[in-house]
């Protein structure tokens, strides 16, 4: 995955301390940093693990009211 220098938006390979563009220091970590995307992903999977069990009851107590009336 490309990197990219933070002050003049060059790309950069993995692992400089310091941009060869413009000569800004780059954090140490830049490249372990996770992203928005892996964020938002990893959050759904959890809330979708979460949710399958209470709509699957809910459902279940939906066709119990409707059909044991």
């Amino acid at each position: 995955m490309p990197e990219w220098c933070p002050k003049c938006k060059a790309m950069l390979p993995p692992g400089l301390q310091k941009c060869p563009s413009c000569g800004a220091k780059l954090t140490a970590i830049q490249g372990n940093e996770t992203s928005n995307k892996e964020i938002f992903w990893l959050s759904a999977y959890i809330i979708g693990i979460a949710l399958i069990p209470i709509l699957i009851a809910l459902g279940i107590g939906i066709l119990c009211i409707v059909f044991f009336r």
